[in-house]
């Protein structure tokens, strides 16, 4: 039977000759009888027990851990030109604010929502009976410049929060909010946003989960990855946009904030925070490469992700749902690094099972690999073929001893970069624009928007030079959207137009007279102001000619006229 080194050095011999994948496998795939334990190379004539020793002892004797082996790590290539693509988007250091989010979210993708839209609607009026009163009546195609006004609106409605979409219209002194109505009327939001489309549903393909959104998904994923060229390290993580109504392919998460709801898996740049890329996980038609079955579905989904960065040299960091000693290979083949937390169990994985005592490690090497087990408050299982199993300073002091307290590096390292997809989702949760509603794809697009605000506040912080908050950011970006194309909006113009208070209203000498008939001499009726604002709705045959506006002759007529404040319910009866 073979030894453990003897099966480790078989499988570095594969990996170095560039056998198939399948030879690699039957070597992972050990007897029960044998150990399955990734071992140091045959560097070292000391036995396993040796190899284990105290954390402490480390620190004191200044070991570099709990081996002298240290990792064959691929030789990185000098990644260039790495930062924010300024040239390819016009892009300067003077560049507004407004400039950084029409880079990614361009007249181009707003241009196919705005066709998209335009068709749904126009669809939609042919095929549905519409009621008298229904608002749809009042339809007029939107356009690019609008649905950037659309787009600022929503943003501001999440720096003003509501309990219902109508409340930020609201004329109730408590919830008045008056800059919504000037941006943009309330039935003229409600339309875009039940109207807001993306795709032909005429065109619709069986069994295709994402067709509703692919018009502005693979634009806006084309733009994630050619705004960006990432630095060296990189990291993987999940992220879940809420969800809590009927979908095939929601997600039960029990870690996460929100629980349920829609999985996207992101790519992240560690250096600036910047999206590189997402993938929506819709079950097993989840849009992944042709990767080795062996690597499963979190294999293939960072080699997904990957592709564009393979053979670079970067250090990518992941958590145990993706870390395997598999994908570890698969990835060091391709010049690339991993280190994650791993699941103890994983295929491959080595039997670490000395019982240590609190900051102790215990490592085994392969010359590409190190697997490590750390006690903490719990055990910690990582994977690297970057670090070895030395200890670096956390700068923090122990209270008990008052020494520095360590931690292997490879942790170290590993929690400074995971960190940025979490800095990510506790930036949106501030600003985020997402608002229930009964589609879920329209939950999805407006996710997007709120990536595409959280890239564009990475480049521009890239760019410029310039540390501002993102609640900064975001309120600038609306004030310039709004400034640029405030213009167009489209509201439509429903009855009277309101009119100021005649300045003589209090003052001169007013009579309250007869409605002007209609052309065949039937009587008028108009709405009484008063009563209009008390939120009554009644209708008059008499008005006050000299102030233009409908009244009733008791008690509204006199109240009008002498009464500063008439919006006084006390004062009607």
């Amino acid at each position: 039977m073979l030894s453990d080194f003897d099966i480790l050095e078989e499988l570095d011999n594969i990996l170095a000759n560039e056998e198939s994948d399948d030879e690699f496998l039957d070597d992972l795939c050990f007897d029960d009888d044998d150990s399955a334990a990734l071992a140091s190379p045959p560097l070292s004539c000391r036995n396993r027990e040796e190899q284990i020793q105290s954390y402490d002892d480390n620190i004191e004797q200044g070991l570099p851990g709990t081996s002298e082996t240290y990792l064959d790590v691929p030789v990185a290539q000098h990644i260039t030109g790495c930062g924010v693509q300024k040239q390819e988007f016009g892009l300067s250091d003077d560049s507004l604010i407004s400039d950084f989010f029409e880079a990614f979210m361009s007249e181009f993708i707003l241009g196919k929502v705005a066709f998209e839209t335009n068709r749904y609607a126009e669809q939609y009026l042919k095929k549905e009976d519409i009621a008298p009163k229904s608002r749809m009546k009042y339809w007029k195609p939107t356009n690019i410049g609008e649905l950037y006004v659309f787009l600022a609106t929503s943003m501001l409605m999440a720096r003003n929060k509501k309990l219902e979409i109508n409340e930020y219209w609201s004329t109730d002194p408590l919830l008045m909010s008056p800059i919504f109505s000037k941006i943009l009327s309330r039935d003229r939001y409600l339309l875009i946003l039940r109207m807001l489309h993306f795709c032909n549903n005429e065109n619709q393909k069986s069994g295709d989960r994402l067709f509703k959104l692919d018009v502005v998904l693979d634009e806006i994923r084309a733009n994630f990855k050619a705004g960006m060229v990432p630095f060296q390290n990189l990291v993987i993580d999940e992220s879940l946009v809420l969800w809590k109504g009927r979908l095939s392919f929601k997600q039960f998460i029990k870690s996460k904030r929100h629980r349920f709801g829609v999985k996207l898996f992101v790519l992240c740049d560690v250096e600036t925070d910047f999206i590189l890329d997402i993938i929506i996980y819709t079950g097993a038609e989840t849009r992944l490469l042709q990767c080795d079955k062996n690597i499963g579905i979190s294999g293939a989904v960072v080699m997904t992700l990957m592709a564009p960065h393979l053979k670079k040299g970067h250090n990518l960091y992941t958590d145990n749902w993706y870390t395997s000693p598999i994908l570890c290979q698969h990835l060091y083949k391709k010049k690339t690094t991993l280190t994650g937390t791993v699941r103890k169990n994983r295929r491959g994985m080595p039997d670490l099972k000395k019982k240590l005592k609190l900051g102790e490690v215990q490592s085994s090497h392969t010359q590409r690999m190190m697997a490590l087990k750390w006690l903490d408050r719990r055990e910690v299982y990582m994977l690297s073929s970057l670090y070895d199993s030395s200890s670096a300073s956390t700068n923090k002091i122990d209270r008990a001893s008052g020494k520095v307290v360590k931690k292997p590096t490879c942790i170290v390292n590993y929690n400074a970069c995971m960190g940025n997809i979490d800095k990510c989702d506790m930036l949106l949760s501030s600003v985020e624009c997402v608002r229930k509603t009964m589609k879920w794809y329209k939950k999805i697009f407006f996710h997007l928007v709120d990536l595409y605000l959280l890239n564009s506040f990475s480049a521009y912080k890239t760019v410029s030079g310039k540390n501002i908050p993102i609640a900064n950011f975001q309120l600038e970006l609306i004030r310039q959207l709004l400034d640029k194309y405030g213009k167009y909006n489209n509201s439509p113009n429903r009855g009277r137009a309101s009119t100021k208070d005649e300045p003589t209203r209090l003052t001169a000498r007013h009579f309250p007279t007869d409605v002007p008939k209609n052309e065949v001499g039937k009587a008028n009726r108009r709405k009484c102001i008063v009563c209009s604002k008390n939120n009554k709705r009644k209708d008059t045959l008499y008005m006050c000619d000299l102030c233009d506006v409908g009244l009733c002759v008791t008690p509204c007529f006199g109240i009008y006229h002498t009464k500063t404040n008439y919006k006084a319910t006390q004062l009607l009866y």
